[in-house]
């Protein structure tokens, strides 16, 4: 499923596709959280989204290799941590063949075998990825949060310039901002499991309203927004609770570090990212 703005085109095209991938997100293999290993689970997520960004991957590539990572160890009770960091890197690679352009896969094929050097054969890291793939029956490319979130962004960004709101106390550009915060919130529900029981539509509709509720936006949640992926406020408000505690808990985090490495007693503030106000639909 390779990365395309299909929802800038024709609108009936753009539906099409839309309603495509609703029909597809009911076919996912559901999670279960059952793995004996979750515990490592947020180390083998940080390094996956490290080696992406060292390579420049897509949020696509990086969502569905951790889709893959959940579901298999979901499935696959007996593996140890260091045969779960190789099926780690397996993900990653099967996740950017089929999300990223040629010559990343070529990169990070060469990056693999590597780190795999010693550790394994590259035939017998061939024969994990062929298991892998045959444990999904050859269906992994499937959509994710990101793949809604850029569709319901191309609504919501629009119906925001079109308001009053477009400008945050004269200061901050709404339309720019919720981009930011929106990709923030992915991040953060790549790190916490729980949100690996949502379905991918549900999530991406959490996250903008998440990103609605940090930049003081009111109503939170639109009827445009409603109509748009189908969800209430009622479907997405606890799971907007967790995470804007997860945003509260890591901005805190990083205002006390930048007052231990400055030595300040007034803690100065993140310029990419507005303090957290909790402003919810009155």
């Amino acid at each position: 499923m390779a990365e395309t703005n299909w929802w800038d085109g024709d609108k009936d095209l753009v539906a099409d596709i839309y309603s495509s991938l609703k029909k597809e997100e009911g076919k996912l293999v559901i999670y279960k959280g059952t793995s004996p290993h979750l515990h490592i689970r947020r180390y083998l997520v940080d390094w996956l989204a490290v080696q992406a960004e060292c390579f420049n991957m897509t949020s696509h590539t990086i969502h569905l290799a951790v889709f893959l990572l959940d579901r298999i160890m979901d499935r696959d009770n007996s593996s140890n941590e260091a045969h779960l960091h190789i099926v780690a890197m397996a993900c990653l690679l099967i996740a950017t063949k089929f999300e990223d352009k040629e010559d990343m896969v070529i990169k990070l094929g060469r990056f693999v075998r590597r780190v795999i050097n010693g550790i394994i054969s590259q035939e017998e890291f061939l024969m994990l990825e062929l298991e892998v793939l045959e444990m999904f029956q050859w269906r992994v490319s499937v959509p994710t949060a990101v793949h809604f979130i850029d569709y319901f962004l191309s609504i919501a960004v629009p119906d925001l310039e079109k308001s009053k709101g477009s400008v945050i106390n004269g200061k901050y550009n709404a339309p720019v901002y919720i981009r930011k915060y929106t990709k923030y919130f992915l991040d953060i529900s790549l790190q916490n499991h729980s949100f690996s029981f949502m379905k991918p539509s549900l999530l991406a509709a959490s996250c903008i309203a998440s990103s609605r509720v940090c930049l003081n936006l009111t109503p939170t949640w639109t009827r445009v927004l409603q109509e748009t992926t189908s969800y209430s406020w009622e479907d997405i408000s606890s799971y907007i609770d967790v995470m804007l505690k997860a945003h509260e808990a890591d901005e805190m985090a990083q205002l006390k570090e930048a007052g231990q490495a400055h030595g300040m007693d007034t803690l100065g503030q993140r310029e990419d990212i507005k303090p957290f106000v909790d402003v919810r639909r009155s």
